[in-house]
C-alpha cells in the first residue's frame, strides 16, 4: 500500500469574512466527494487554519488543486501523533544576544539566525467564549457576511488575563521541529529578565514573548489555539468536577505540532500549472430531445421546467419560518392543559361551588366512564394507525401514486439546514428549553422545531420531496445539555448555564426514515433556466475576479466578443448541470411533494426507525396501557352505577 493511501489531512487558512470568490469557491468544491458546503462555509470563515476534509492523499488533492487555484493556502497532511513534546521551563537568562531557556534536560538558546514557531493559547478555555460574544455581536451589528473574527491584539490580552501558556517550537536548517519548550505563568524563576521583571506571572510571560519577537520573528504566531478546528486539538472547559488542565496541554502539544508539520511541509501547491482556471463543462451523454427543450427554454421559446435541487454556492439558507394564524396543536395542548390545571387547582382550593357536582359525576360512574371514553379513544388511535401502516402497501420514490403512500428511504437535506444546539446537518429538528422555578422542578420555557423546512427522502429509484408541516416526526437522536454548551461539533465551549437546559432532538441527515402521509403535485413556484442564466450573468458582472478570465487580450476590458464567449460558457455550465440532474436515475424534480393529508383521520408519520415492524410494535404498545386504563374505568362505572342505582 502506498503512502498515498495512509489517512491525510486538508487544512485551510480560513479567512475573516465572506466574500462573493467564496461563494465561487464553495461552487467548484461541492461536486468533490464527501464535502458538504454548510461545514466548509463554517470552516473557511473565521481564525486560523481549520480543518476541511479527511481521506486519502489521492482524494484530497483534486479538493487542494481547486483551493490553491483560487487563492487560498492550503496543507495536506499525514495523520500522526505529535513526535516532539515540549518540555516545562525552569529559568531564564537575557543579554543583549539573545535568550537562554533552561529546562531540566538542557539549555535552549535563541538568537538572530534562529528559526521557530510560538503558540500562545489559554489552556482554560474561558477565552473561547469571549471570541464567541464577539463574533455574535458581529452578526447583529455587521451581518454575517460582513462579521469579523476577534483581532490578534484583542484576543493576545484576553489570553494573558486568563491561563496563558506559551509554547516555542525551534525549528532547524530544514524547517524541522528540533527543540521544544513550555512556559507556564509562575512556574519558572524570571529573574533571568533583569529590570524587566514583574511581579505579575502573567506580565513576565508577556515580556518573554515580547522579547523573543524582537529577538528573532517567529515563523509562525498562533494565538488560535481553542479557535481552530483542528482534530485532537478541542479544550475542555475548566470545571472543578473533570480533570482539564492535562488533556489541554496534551491538545496544545498536538496544535502546535501540527503549525509546526504545515511550516516544514510548506502549503501545498498546484502540480498541474496548466490547468485553467475556467472549469471547462463535463463530458455527458446528451440526449438531443432534452438538449433542445433546454436551449428553448434558455431562449424563452419553451415553457419553463422544474428548478434545479442544487444551488449555485452548494445548498441554500433554510427558509424563514412563515407566520401562522391562530394557535398551533402545541399551543391549543399547553392551552388546554393550563386550563384543566387551573380547575384542579379551583376544586381543591374552593371545592365548595363544585363539590356537588364532582360528588354526582363521582358517586354515578360518570366521572370513571369519561376516563374510559378518553383511554378507549386513544387505545383505538393508535391501534388505527397501527393498522394504517400495516395495511399500506411500500411504493417507490419513482413510481408514487397520488394519495396515502407509504416509503422507506435515506433523509437527504434539501436546505443548509443545521441543529441550533449541537449544529449537526440535519433534515429536522425539535428543540426544547426548560428553566429551573424555585422548586428546583424543569418547566418547559420554549420549543422550537424545523416542520417548516422541506428535505427529500432517496431510496434506490430516485428521491422525492417532504414537507414535515404538521407531521407527527419520531426522531432517535436525543441529546441534552445546558445554555452554553452549543456549538459542539466545532469543538468549542463557552460559559455554562446550570439553571437552564435544552433538550434537542434531530433527525441527521442519511439516516433511514419510514414515511407515511399524502402525495401530492408540487405547485410551489418555479423558476426558468433563462432566469437562471440572466441571474448569473448578473451576478458575472458584478464578480470582478471571475470577469478577468474572459479578458482574452489582457487590455482589462470586456468587448463584445468575450462577453458573448461569458454568456455562451455560463450557458452551457447551466445546460450540462441541467442535464446531469436529468441523468441521475430516479430524480423526481419536485413534481411530487409528500405532505400532511387534508383528512384529518388519516396520519402523517415520519419516523426515523430500522424497520415497519418495529413502529407497528411501538403503536401496539402504546394502545395496551390506555386499554387497560379503559377496561378498568369502564367496569368501574358499571359497578359504580348499577350499586347506585340499587340503592334508589
Amino acid at each position: 500500500m502506498t503512502s498515498s493511501k495512509h489517512p491525510h489531512l486538508l487544512i485551510v487558512e480560513s479567512v475573516a469574512a465572506g466574500s462573493r470568490e467564496l461563494d465561487t469557491l464553495i461552487a467548484e468544491l461541492a461536486g468533490q466527494p464527501g464535502f458538504d458546503p454548510y461545514l466548509a462555509r463554517q470552516r473557511l470563515i473565521g481564525r486560523g487554519p481549520n480543518l476541511l476534509a479527511e481521506g486519502s492523499k489521492e482524494l484530497l488533492r483534486p479538493s487542494a488543486n481547486i483551493l490553491v487555484r483560487r487563492g487560498w493556502r492550503c496543507w495536506v497532511l499525514p495523520v500522526e501523533a505529535p513526535r516532539l513534546v515540549p518540555t516545562r521551563l525552569r529559568s531564564l537568562h537575557l543579554d543583549d544576544a539573545g535568550l537562554t531557556l533552561f529546562t531540566a534536560e538542557k539549555q535552549i538558546r535563541i538568537q538572530r539566525d534562529s528559526r521557530l514557531v510560538a503558540v500562545l493559547g489559554d489552556l482554560s478555555g474561558s477565552v473561547i467564549g469571549k471570541a464567541l460574544k464577539h463574533l455574535m455581536a458581529q452578526n447583529v451589528y455587521s451581518g454575517v457576511d460582513r462579521a469579523r473574527p476577534i483581532g490578534d491584539d484583542e484576543l493576545q490580552q484576553a489570553i494573558l488575563r486568563a491561563r496563558p501558556v506559551l509554547d516555542l517550537y525551534l525549528l532547524d536548517e530544514e524547517g524541522e521541529p528540533g527543540d521544544a519548550v513550555r512556559l507556564l505563568p509562575g512556574r519558572f524563576d524570571p529573574r533571568g529578565l533583569g529590570e524587566s521583571m514583574s511581579l505579575s506571572a502573567a506580565r513576565n510571560l508577556q515580556v518573554v514573548l515580547d522579547q523573543v519577537r524582537q529577538i528573532v520573528e517567529p515563523r509562525i504566531l498562533s494565538l488560535d489555539f481553542g479557535l481552530a478546528v483542528l482534530p485532537g486539538c478541542q479544550v475542555e472547559k475548566a470545571a472543578e468536577e473533570i480533570p482539564w488542565e492535562r488533556p489541554n496541554l496534551n491538545s496544545l502539544s498536538r496544535f502546535g505540532w501540527l503549525l509546526c508539520r504545515m511550516q516544514a511541509c510548506g502549503p501545498h501547491k498546484q502540480a498541474d500549472t496548466a490547468e485553467t482556471v475556467r472549469p471547462q463543462p463535463p463530458s455527458l451523454p446528451l440526449q438531443p430531445a432534452a438538449v433542445q427543450d433546454l436551449l428553448g427554454e434558455i431562449r424563452g421559446e419553451s415553457p419553463p421546467k422544474d428548478p434545479l435541487p442544487e444551488h449555485r454556492s452548494g445548498l441554500p439558507q433554510p427558509p424563514a419560518c412563515p407566520r401562522t394564524q391562530g394557535l398551533s396543536r402545541p399551543q391549543w395542548w399547553s392551552m388546554g392543559s393550563a386550563l384543566l390545571g387551573l380547575g384542579v387547582f379551583l376544586l381543591l382550593v374552593n371545592p365548595g361551588p363544585l363539590r356537588p357536582v364532582a360528588g354526582y359525576a363521582l358517586r354515578t360512574g360518570l366521572l370513571q366512564a369519561t376516563l374510559g371514553a378518553v383511554c378507549l379513544w386513544w387505545g383505538f388511535h393508535f391501534l388505527r394507525l397501527k393498522r394504517r401502516v400495516e395495511n399500506t402497501p411500500t411504493s417507490k420514490t419513482r413510481s408514487l401514486a397520488l394519495g396515502l403512500v407509504e416509503v422507506h428511504g435515506r433523509a437527504r437535506r434539501k436546505y443548509a439546514l443545521v441543529s441550533p444546539m449541537s449544529q449537526q446537518p440535519c433534515v429536522y429538528y425539535r428543540l426544547r428549553r426548560f428553566r429551573r422555578d424555585r422548586n428546583n422542578r424543569w418547566k418547559l420555557s420554549s420549543s422550537s422545531d424545523s416542520g417548516h423546512v422541506p428535505f427529500y427522502l432517496e431510496d434506490n429509484t430516485g428521491r422525492v420531496l417532504v414537507d414535515p408541516a404538521r407531521a407527527s416526526v419520531r426522531p432517535r437522536s436525543r441529546q441534552e445539555g445546558f445554555s452554553g454548551q452549543q456549538i459542539l461539533m466545532l469543538e468549542r465551549s463557552s460559559p455554562v448555564d446550570r439553571d437552564q437546559k435544552w433538550i434537542e432532538e434531530i433527525i441527521a441527515e442519511g439516516r433511514f426514515l419510514y414515511i407515511l402521509g399524502h402525495a401530492t403535485e408540487n405547485r410551489a413556484p418555479r423558476i426558468s433556466l433563462r432566469e437562471r442564466v440572466v441571474e448569473a450573468l448578473r451576478e458575472l458582472k458584478t464578480d470582478p475576479v471571475a470577469m478577468q478570465q474572459y479578458d482574452l487580450n489582457g487590455d482589462g476590458q470586456i468587448c463584445e466578443q468575450e462577453w458573448s464567449a461569458a454568456r455562451k460558457h455560463v450557458e452551457e455550465q447551466l445546460l450540462h448541470q441541467s442535464l446531469r440532474q436529468e441523468s441521475r436515475p430516479g430524480t423526481s424534480r419536485d413534481r411530487v411533494v409528500i405532505v400532511h393529508p387534508k383528512h384529518r383521520s388519516l396520519p402523517f408519520i415520519i419516523a426515523e426507525t430500522a424497520s415497519e415492524a418495529h413502529l407497528t410494535r411501538s403503536y401496539g404498545l402504546y394502545s395496551l396501557p390506555f386499554f387497560a386504563v379503559a377496561l378498568f374505568a369502564v367496569a368501574w362505572a358499571l359497578l359504580i352505577l348499577v350499586e347506585y342505582l340499587g340503592l334508589n
